[in-house]
């Protein structure tokens, strides 16, 4: 896939878990912050618009039209997410091509690690707020 600006970061939930994809292709969250599959690539598409892939898993992150995110080897347009920097500093990620009667779904792990389906999300939530940290 071709594209822009490329940024290596773990991304942080703020309900504490580092989003993970795995060698398998499991989507979730991790609190281990040393784990090779919480590092992903986010890659610019477009202005706004990001691809986000698990770099050791090789694998995209996608949302399907239910709001469920998956991985997938090869980028589509399920794996664009809208990407939006809050006044609190966190990001958000809006799947570019699905909404649910017509609002925004967004990328999202719960207390527990779990994604969230994009149908039961919304950007003021906190499940959604992630913050881009660097790989140190």
């Amino acid at each position: 896939m071709e594209g822009g600006d490329i940024r290596v970061r773990r991304l942080f939930c703020r309900t504490q878990w580092y989003l993970r994809i795995d060698k398998r292709g499991k989507v979730k969250g991790t609190q281990e912050m040393k784990n090779n599959y919480n590092i992903m690539e986010i890659r610019t598409v477009a202005v706004g618009i990001v691809a986000i892939k698990g770099v050791e898993s090789e694998y995209y992150l996608a949302m399907n039209k239910e709001g469920k995110l998956y991985a997938k080897k090869e980028c589509n347009e399920d794996c664009n997410f809208k990407e939006l920097i809050l006044e609190n500093h966190y990001n958000t990620y809006a799947s570019a091509k699905w909404t649910h009667n017509g609002g925004e779904m967004f990328v999202a792990l719960n207390q527990k690690g779990i994604p969230v389906r994009g149908k039961k999300t919304k950007k003021e939530q906190k499940t959604a707020h992630f913050l881009p940290m660097a790989i140190t």
